[in-house]
């Protein structure tokens, strides 16, 4: 049963905190959880597109610069700051009643390692000096529906032009309306010249995309199929699963890339 234990408004949709047992969630307004943390363990993401999403982490190297847009409850940051404690985690998120909530309601620390912008992602990107971040977590939603900046191609052409040239986008995307859907995905293929590879989250609307800044690193991604489970070992995620269907949706570019 759930337990009201925050109820508000941001200006731009209602806010909601519940607790289910250990469970915290964020809502706006909808059925939909936003974000949800392990009061007890708030490093173990609990949705499973949040999971699905940080398989952006094999395929870099040696990730030291975060860059998130949307903050929610801070699930994402708060996995960050568990296994790279040593990272630099910069979060960018336009609303200061979800800012407050993450740090009041949903334990986000404060850390040297941890920056939080109180800017949408376009005013940031406008103004940012910094362009060699690893890896770009994109995670923006309104009540219900994606926000308009996704299906914006210059979001995406922006955004990677802040990574290294080994760097990877993770965005978060919803095909509950298909036609809403493939408009944003256009947007991501035009934004980084189609070098982009999606999955879909395991019943779920979810959809994945991993993008890159230059060509999609084959051999990187392959690397990462045969230390899936070393990886799976060390962020207690079921790896193997994810880079699987990684590959199995994206077989024909990687057929392509076979005869280059």
């Amino acid at each position: 049963m759930h337990q009201l234990v925050f109820s508000g408004h941001t200006g731009q949709h209602p806010v909601l905190v519940t607790d289910e047992d250990n469970l915290r969630s964020l809502r706006f307004g909808t059925d939909e959880r936003q974000s949800c943390i392990n009061l007890l363990a708030p490093w173990e993401l609990q949705l499973a597109y949040t999971q699905w999403m940080t398989s952006a982490l094999l395929l870099h190297p040696g990730p030291e610069k975060f860059l998130l847009f949307g903050l929610g409850g801070g699930a994402l940051p708060h996995f960050l700051l568990h296994y790279h404690a040593e990272a630099q985690v910069d979060v960018v998120e336009k609303e200061a009643q979800v800012i407050a909530l993450a740090h009041d309601y949903f334990k986000l620390p404060q850390r040297d390692t941890l920056r939080i912008l109180n800017q949408d992602a376009e005013g940031f990107l406008r103004t940012a000096e910094s362009s060699d971040y690893h890896i770009a977590f994109l995670d923006i939603f309104g009540p219900g529906a994606m926000a308009p900046a996704l299906f914006q191609p210059e979001l995406y052409r922006d955004i990677l032009a802040r990574l290294t040239p080994d760097g990877v986008l993770a965005v978060n995307l919803w095909d509950g309306d298909k036609q809403l859907y493939h408009q944003a995905l256009e947007a991501v293929r035009e934004g980084s010249a189609g070098q982009v590879m999606q999955m879909q989250v395991k019943r779920r609307s979810n959809v994945i995309l991993l993008v890159f800044p230059s060509e999609i690193p084959h051999k990187r991604i392959k690397m990462a199929q045969k230390n899936s489970p070393h990886y799976q070992q060390r962020y207690h995620l079921d790896y193997p699963q994810f880079i699987k269907r990684l590959r199995r949706t994206n077989r024909a570019s990687f057929l392509t890339s076979l005869f280059r």
